[in-house]
Parts: structure tokens; C-alpha cells; sequence
């Protein structure tokens, strides 16, 4: 199957250079001027299998349901997960279901999610409990809207030209099944001045995060549930930080994780300290409740203890001096 995938791409690459290499001369150069001119900054595209369809689950027939395994915060855990959230990044990119002329996933009308939720419903088995399944619908539609706001960001870094000029060029080039009315609200919202400043921000934000993380495409409810299968017990915030946050070779992906690391082990040290004194005190506290039964066995109670005789010149009141 690998093999037959290395010689798909490298066919469709030959392919590409004999149409290349058969174009007219003039019209070649023509391109390259009016690339030059309208300076067309699009990085190279590679060549990928493209984005997986998952359709074994949307072939799946009516009368059956996919089982999913949930954690505690029913968050979907297990090989499963994987799946489930693929599956919903192909809900999130069906035009019709999420459409891309809306600015941002809360101006999404309730009836698309609504719709989205639906189908979700059809193909895995939802919990009866009401918190359960409300804990898992909300999961649900911000994992779709997460995905939908990926899916917009790859058409933008693919198809937007910088400089308002191109904004027609953009247009002419929608990507393949999109709504041609949709995309022209798009990018016409791409080229506002408004959006032209928060996406400079953005990169600026961008640029200085520093935190990186090497979880993959799982979620971290996944990544603790196999640490959690493996030692045993339950797995701790810290641990996950550290595992979610190291490479291969065993090392930090950078000094500023690095740095955040040592904290954490100083804190772990800290609470491994505590927690022996609260246990030295609770020995402590069984130990004098052993022996506070034995003190007042031998020591006898006040209540029975004799009264001391009063003085007769204490008692005496004379009536006048």
C-alpha cells in the first residue's frame, strides 16, 4: 500500500511537468509576468493524499451505531477518539452543514449545529444520562467548531493573495465543492480592514507562543487515558505536562518548557513533603487515641473526687465589728 501511494504522487508530479513543459512559450512567460506583477507570495504546494473522508462511518447502515468509549468528563477516550473527532472535521467541512459565509462559529445559526448533532446522534451510540449526554453534545459542537475554523484557515493560507487588488483573482479560484456565494462573502471579509489587522495580530500572537506541545492530533483526554491504562492509576496534571511536552529523545521541546518543567518537579517534591507530614500526623492522632483511654482509666474523674471540708473560720460571719 506504501509503494502504490509513492507511485500515485510521483506519477501525478511527471504529469505535471509534460503538461508544464507542453504549454506555449509565450504563454508561459505571460503567467510568470503577471505573477510578478500582482507579487503572488503562495508558497509551494505539496503534493498529499488530502484530508480522509472517513466514509465507513457514513456508509454505516441506519440500524447500527458506533459504541464510544467516554472518561469521567465524558470526553471520548480510546482508539476510538481518533476517529470520532475525524469524522466530525468531515461534518465541519460539508458546505451545506457548515457554511463559510458566517464570521465566526457563534454566529453559526442553531439549526446548522442542531443539524451537525443529528448526525452525530445516527452513526455513534450518545449516552441516556441527561448530564452525559449534554457534557458530550457540547464536546461535540466545539470540537465541529474548532475544526470548522481550521478548515476556513487552510482555504486562507492556500488561496488568499495579499493586497486588495487581488481580491478578484481570489474569487475566481474558490476551492473545489464551495458554495460560490459563500466564498465570495469570505473573501470579501478577508480584504476589510478589520480583518487585514486582526490577522497581523494574530501572526504576532502567533509568533511568540512559545509552549509547544507534542500530543499529535489526540486529545489530551486520550493522552491520559493511556497514561493512566499503563501505570494504574489515575495520572496526574503535572505528569501529563511533562509527557505531553517532551520529544522522543526524552528532552524539553525548548528551554521555556524546560524551565516549567524543574517548577513542576519542585513543586511535586513539595507536595511528596506534605503529604508524609499529614500522614506523620495522622499516626500521630491514632496514637493518642490508643492512649487517652488508658490516662482516664488511671486518672479519676472530677466528678467523683471527694469534696475538701470547709473551715469552720471560713464559714463564720460575724454579724458586727
Amino acid at each position: 500500500m506504501g509503494r502504490r501511494k509513492t507511485n500515485l504522487r510521483t506519477h501525478s508530479k511527471s504529469l505535471t511537468l509534460e503538461r508544464a513543459s507542453s504549454q506555449d512559450v509565450d504563454e508561459v512567460r505571460d503567467q510568470e509576468t503577471h505573477e510578478a506583477s500582482t507579487q503572488d507570495v503562495q508558497p509551494a504546494i505539496r503534493v498529499t493524499r488530502g484530508p480522509s473522508k472517513y466514509l465507513d462511518v457514513w456508509d454505516l447502515p441506519d440500524d447500527e451505531e458506533i459504541e464510544l468509549s467516554l472518561n469521567s468528563l465524558h470526553q471520548p477516550v480510546d482508539d476510538g477518539a481518533r476517529t470520532f473527532t475525524g469524522f466530525l472535521g468531515t461534518i465541519a467541512r460539508k458546505p451545506h452543514m457548515c457554511p463559510i459565509r458566517y464570521l465566526n462559529w457563534k454566529s453559526m445559526p442553531e439549526e446548522f449545529k442542531e443539524e451537525c448533532w443529528r448526525v452525530v446522534e445516527r452513526k455513534y451510540s450518545v449516552p441516556v444520562n441527561p448530564i452525559a449526554y449534554a457534557a458530550l453534545k457540547a464536546f461535540t459542537l466545539q470540537k465541529i467548531g474548532k475544526a470548522w475554523r481550521d478548515h476556513k484557515s487552510r482555504m486562507k493560507k492556500r488561496h488568499y493573495i495579499p493586497h486588495s487588488r487581488n481580491k478578484t483573482r481570489v474569487k475566481n479560484n474558490p476551492p473545489k465543492g464551495c458554495i460560490p456565494q459563500d466564498w465570495d462573502i469570505l473573501v470579501d471579509h478577508w480584504y476589510t480592514d478589520d480583518a487585514v489587522i486582526l490577522s497581523e495580530k494574530n501572526k504576532d500572537r502567533r509568533s511568540k507562543q512559545d509552549e509547544l506541545h507534542t500530543a499529535g492530533s489526540c486529545s489530551y483526554a486520550v493522552h491520559a487515558a493511556k497514561k493512566a491504562k499503563t501505570d494504574g492509576q489515575p495520572v496526574e496534571r503535572a505528569v501529563l505536562y511533562q509527557v505531553l511536552h517532551t520529544r522522543k529523545d526524552g528532552t524539553a521541546v525548548n528551554p521555556v518548557v524546560k524551565a516549567k518543567m524543574e517548577k513542576l518537579a519542585g513543586f511535586d517534591e513539595m507536595k511528596q513533603r506534605l503529604s508524609q507530614f499529614e500522614e506523620m500526623e495522622q499516626r500521630m492522632a491514632r496514637m493518642l487515641q490508643q492512649i487517652s483511654p488508658q490516662c482516664n482509666q488511671d486518672v479519676p474523674l472530677a466528678e467523683h473526687s471527694p469534696s475538701l471540708p470547709k473551715s469552720s473560720a471560713a464559714s463564720y460571719q460575724p454579724s458586727s465589728l
